[in-house]
Order: structure tokens, then C-alpha cells, then sequence
């Protein structure tokens, strides 16, 4: 039985969808969760993200919510994530199907006698369109470094400005290989967030 009078808050969804990711996680000891992953140097922050070989993010649009940040939000979303889901009840759920993009995923979420559930409207598909630049931002100037010593292509940027050597490892990698390097330091500062 679907309540449909109870108004959905982010305090009761986000608890509902960690729980719900990490059950579907359990068995993926190489998996983490972060909750308020900035992006672009802070200008978003992703409610809930999944990073395993996939950085997978969760933002969750209560009824409480509008959608007024979501256009500004599924841009950058795109230039960095791997995969994007939606978390939306069923106030926002129409306008947002029109509003993300087809790559993205729609998780309905909706409450029961029983507590919150979820149904997938649409799941989540790969990127097509991640920007090398922005997803370089996620990794500290230290890892960047260790990049460019990998290919020997450090020399000449060692005491630069980030954005100098951001922009080299940029020029020497991938979109993929850096994705994955991003992925692998997200992984070590979840289990260690001091940086080493």
C-alpha cells in the first residue's frame, strides 16, 4: 500500500538509499560509498556516490525540493560521473524525466506502511560526454604528480599550480585511465581520508 499523502524528506530518503546501496553493494569489498562528493571544485556536491570500477552518483530530489539546480547539476554531473541515477518522489518525478538526460537513471522512491521502497523508472547508462579537465579536479595535486612520474612527463611542472599540472596529466592520459585514477584515490580516502 503506497502512503501518498506522507511528504518525502532527504532526512528519510538519503538513510532508505544507503541502505539500499549498500545491501546491493555487500558482497563488492572493493566498493565504496561517499556521501557529498564535490564536483568541480565545489560547485556540486553528489548526495550519494557508489565507487567501485564505476563512479556511480546518487542525487536525490525530495518532495521538499525543487528542481531549479537540477539543469546546473545533471551539466556537471556530466562532465565527471560515469553513471547518474535520480532519486525522486512522485511530485518531481514527471518534470524530471523531462529534465535529465537519457544516460541518467530515475529511481521513484515512494513511502508503504512499511517504510520507504524504490522502483527504477529508467536505469543508469554510461556517460558519453565525461571531461577529462573536470574529472582530473578530483584528484589531489600529490596524485597528480605520481601520474605524470608514471609516463615521465613530471618534469617541468613540480612546484606549478595545480591547474598546470592538472593540465599535463590531462595531455598525457586518457579520459578512461584518468577516471580510474580518480576511482582509485576516492577508494583509498574513503578508507583513509587523512591524505598520506
Amino acid at each position: 500500500m503506497i502512503a501518498k499523502d506522507l511528504v518525502l524528506y532527504d532526512s528519510g530518503i538519503r538513510p532508505a538509499l544507503r541502505s539500499r546501496l549498500l545491501l546491493r553493494h555487500a558482497d563488492e569489498p572493493d566498493t565504496v560509498l561517499i556521501e557529498e562528493l564535490g564536483l568541480c571544485r565545489g560547485q556540486v556536491r553528489v548526495d550519494v556516490a557508489v565507487v567501485n570500477g564505476l563512479l556511480h552518483g546518487y542525487e536525490i530530489k525530495s518532495d521538499r525540493d525543487n528542481l531549479s539546480r537540477l539543469a546546473v547539476q545533471v551539466k556537471i554531473y556530466g562532465k565527471v560521473l560515469d553513471r547518474a541515477t535520480l532519486v525522486v518522489g512522485e511530485r518531481h518525478l514527471a518534470e524530471a524525466l523531462n529534465i535529465v538526460p537519457a544516460w541518467w537513471g530515475v529511481l521513484y522512491v515512494y513511502a508503504t506502511a512499511k517504510g520507504l521502497r524504490f522502483k527504477t523508472v529508467r536505469r543508469a547508462r554510461n556517460n558519453p560526454h565525461r571531461d577529462p579537465h573536470s574529472l582530473v579536479e578530483l584528484l589531489w595535486l600529490d596524485h597528480a604528480m605520481a601520474l605524470l612520474q608514471e609516463r615521465n612527463a613530471a618534469r617541468g611542472v613540480r612546484g606549478k599550480p595545480r591547474h598546470i599540472v592538472w593540465d599535463r596529466v590531462c595531455c598525457h592520459f586518457g579520459v578512461d585511465e584518468i577516471a580510474a585514477a580518480v576511482r582509485t584515490r576516492l577508494k583509498a580516502r574513503a578508507t583513509n581520508p587523512v591524505p598520506g
